[in-house]
């Protein structure tokens, strides 16, 4: 009977403030929405493969070498070495063997619809056990058998609805390479977006020894490196060490040195993904916004004390002690947080999907109906609950019969509570506006190499010996300037060689791109010692170093002319050209070595694939050009499918962890000034009514109307101030140990800060300046009688 009163009690001071019950709850539905969908984020980032069945006990191989300046970490291994493993490793109760390089610029193609294929990047040749060893699901098909037998394939639910169109995939054909024919044998659902392994086709790997160019893998016999990434299950996970330990003796014996190293399953995204960089701002981030929403509703309880005054005054009188007003408060603000929670959960099914493509993050719409899920939302309401009740129960529930009003000390613990707010507004104001600059210095900074207006449009070894033609009709083009050849896109791909030094015994890891003289040209490579004319066809085993391969291989002053062991080769150095940027500003220069080619070499496309450079015109129609190219790549190469990516776009796609960063920080800055003012809103509001008669009466005496907007919006401007104040020195002090992780960066300028402050005060002048004015020109003969009454 109490409790239904509290709530009656509740539910009609709710409906009879419906503004200030519109901040507490509007303020704490958008903190509670944006820590529920932070929190989602996070979960689903540190819940990869979690979900795999004795994830805890499968571990992925990898090896770590270390070189005298350098160290880097392996994971190809032979198709034997899984079984060698296995036999002198009593604790591997299973493996599983997959790899991915051998299909790399592989194609599909239908078998009955040749013009439906696609350049499949999620091929991968696997064991049979594939779906026993992990827990993905199998759709149609047969989990023992699927990938027992020879040119057997499972593909996913999006392949089987692209080729198969609604029709039963399982029985059908798949041409791949244009040349061996897999039969269809099942279908697997859709990897979920949690899954560090995303295949769209799985061959088994008993089809190798079939294949043109790749069968002679699955026969290694003694050696241990090779193509295969390699799962291994131990029967008890404290055995990591001691199977490590003995996989490096067995490596070293097999010719592999290096340390061997057991990668937990469930810990491979935070290796490989670059968003876990920032991942421990997340929480920190909802924390504060919510923190912020919080402290509108205990702010804006507490400034109504005196709008209660007689209620609690006479609840006091009839008997009442501090629990049962206590208690009323916390059930007030269970019914608001109640309220709230639900605004916030029909916020995150809204915003959902438009905030994850906004962010350009891959998370199912399922994760939300998910038990975790459901633990995170209890949590949050318990705290929600627990946090915006406790401070307003205790301060109300305290107060003296006799005189019920709030202390000075309440007062001064509300300007704290503004400060507050308005600090963390302007500090993420700051971080937006550092973050933007970053980027732009990343996208606008000199690398050394043109990257405007330049197509890349990879081919495979489909082209065969039809490139040169392709490239000359793509050259002869209106609006394509220049053309070049590459191995691969720029800043997407290298090879990596160990230059062993004769002098000191020390080896240098040097990182290979294999281009013609015409894409050195096209991009505007500075030289720092150029070449002679024709140099290509001087010295065919020639290779041009940067500067600082010059200066990490010690080949002094004069480069020019020394050989640098390559491989077997000796490469003769015929020049030097000036450090580029060929990886991310992230970090420093490496040394590079550039294997130059003849232009129009017969070579491209033969036996390897390769990467077309197009050099665009100035004022040219790129749609139309992009449809010419695409006819003339068809003419040639019917079986591969047609694609493109711009160089300056593949460039700025390297600081998408940085892009996602400032996209975050956007949104919890809008919304944190959002919070902000519609606190500041409501305590102006309340305090204009408080002083409705004083401003009647200054009126009355002949006080105009700007000097009542001084006087009612002073105080709330100097509280602004104060948190800017503060606000600066952390604002400067986190940006500048976050920009010392970039090699290349932007500096701290004075305008980041007069952008955080000037924003800052005219998000408050507006919020405030509303409510002030209205009360200085209210007529003061109205105002005296509202007060009197």
């Amino acid at each position: 009977m109490l409790l239904a009163n509290y709530i009656r009690i509740a539910w009609r001071n709710l409906r009879s403030k419906t503004l200030y019950s519109s901040i507490k709850i509007g303020s704490l539905a958008t903190g509670l929405s944006v820590a529920i969908l932070i929190l989602l984020y996070m979960a689903h980032e540190l819940s990869y493969d979690r979900w795999q069945k004795d994830s805890d006990r499968i571990f992925c191989l990898a090896t770590r070498i270390k070189l005298d300046k350098d160290t880097i970490q392996t994971n190809g291994y032979s198709y034997e070495a899984a079984t060698m493993i296995r036999d002198q490793n009593k604790q591997v109760e299973s493996f599983l063997r997959i790899t991915g390089s051998l299909s790399q610029g592989a194609s599909i193609q239908s078998v009955t619809d040749p013009a439906l294929r696609e350049n499949a990047g999620n091929i991968y040749f696997t064991d049979p056990n594939f779906f026993t060893f992990f827990s993905f699901r199998l759709l149609e098909g047969n989990k023992e058998e699927v990938l027992k037998h020879p040119f057997s394939i499972v593909i996913s639910e999006r392949i089987a609805r692209k080729f198969f169109k609604g029709a039963s995939a399982v029985g059908q054909s798949l041409l791949y390479n244009g040349k061996n024919t897999f039969l269809v044998t099942g279908v697997m659902e859709d990897a979920p977006s949690n899954a560090n392994l995303k295949a769209d086709y799985l061959m088994s790997a008993n089809s190798i020894s079939g294949i043109e160019k790749i069968g002679t893998l699955l026969n290694t016999s003694g050696n241990f490196g090779g193509p295969f990434n390699l799962y291994l299950k131990l029967t008890d996970k404290s055995q990591q060490a001691q199977v490590a330990a003995n996989i490096s003796r067995l490596a070293d014996a097999s010719g592999l040195p290096g340390k061997a190293l057991l990668r937990p399953l469930t810990s491979l995204q935070k290796e490989i993904s670059p968003n876990f960089r920032y991942l421990s701002l997340f929480p920190l981030v909802a924390g504060l916004v919510l923190l912020m929403a919080l402290i509108n509703y205990m702010s804006l309880s507490t400034a109504r004390a005196i709008g209660r005054a007689k209620e609690i005054a006479v609840r006091k009188t009839l008997g009442a002690n501090y629990k049962h007003i206590a208690w009323q408060f916390y059930i007030e603000s269970g019914l608001y947080a109640f309220i709230a929670f639900g605004v916030a959960l029909v916020m995150v099914l809204w915003f959902n999907r438009p905030l994850i493509r906004y962010l350009e993050v891959d998370i199912d719409t399922g994760f939300l109906f998910q038990p975790l899920a459901f633990i995170i939302y209890l949590g949050l309401l318990a705290i929600t609950v627990l946090l915006a009740g406790s401070y307003p129960a205790f301060i109300l529930s305290r107060y003296q019969a006799a005189v019920v009003k709030p202390s000075e000390k309440d007062k001064n613990t509300r300007k704290v509570m503004t400060i507050v707010q308005f600090l963390v507004a302007g500090i993420l104001i700051v971080c937006c506006v550092v973050i933007r600059e970053q980027l732009d210095y990343f996208r606008n900074a000199n690398t050394g190499i043109e990257k405007d207006r330049v197509v890349m449009v990879p081919f495979q070894e489909s082209m065969g010996a039809h490139y040169p033609a392709f490239r000359q009709q793509v050259a002869a083009l209106n609006g394509v300037t220049a053309t070049g050849t590459a191995r691969y896109p720029l800043y997407e791909g290298e090879d990596m060689w160990f230059i062993n030094q004769e002098k000191d015994k020390s080896q240098t890891l040097v990182s290979v791109i294999q281009v013609d003289q015409a894409l050195m040209a096209m991009t505007d490579m500075k030289w720092k010692d150029r070449p002679v004319s024709n140099f290509i066809s001087d010295q065919p085993k020639a290779v041009v170093l940067n500067e600082t391969a010059v200066k990490y291989m010690k080949l002094g002053d004069a480069p020019v002319g020394k050989f640098v062991p390559f491989g077997p080769d000796n490469r003769q150095v015929i020049g030097v050209v000036k450090d580029f940027n060929f990886r991310s500003l992230r970090s420093e220069i490496t040394p590079l070595a550039l294997f130059v080619e003849k232009e129009n070499s017969t070579a491209w496309g033969v036996s390897n694939p390769g990467c077309l450079f197009i050099k665009l015109g100035p004022n040219q129609s790129i749609p139309r050009l992009l449809a010419d190219v695409k006819k003339i790549f068809e003419r040639f190469d019917p079986r591969s499918a047609f694609e493109y990516k711009f160089l300056d776009e593949t460039f700025n796609k390297m600081y998408r962890a940085e892009d996602q960063l400032r996209r975050l920080f956007d949104i919890f800055t809008l919304l944190t000034i959002i919070i902000a003012a519609s606190g500041l809103l409501g305590l102006a509001t309340f305090s204009a009514e408080l002083r409705t008669r004083e401003v009647g009466i200054r009126k009355v005496l002949g006080a105009n109307v700007s000097q009542l907007v001084l006087l009612l919006s002073k105080e709330f401007i100097k509280l602004v101030f104060v948190s800017l104040v503060i606000a600066t020195p952390i604002a400067w002090y986190l940006m500048k140990q976050w920009l010392q992780q970039f090699a290349y960066r932007t500096e701290m300028k004075w305008w980041m800060f007069a952008v955080s402050a000037a924003l800052v005060l005219t998000i408050a002048i507006i919020a405030v300046g509303g409510q002030v004015l209205k009360s200085a020109l209210r007529n003061p003969v109205k105002s005296l009688k509202i007060t009197s009454d």
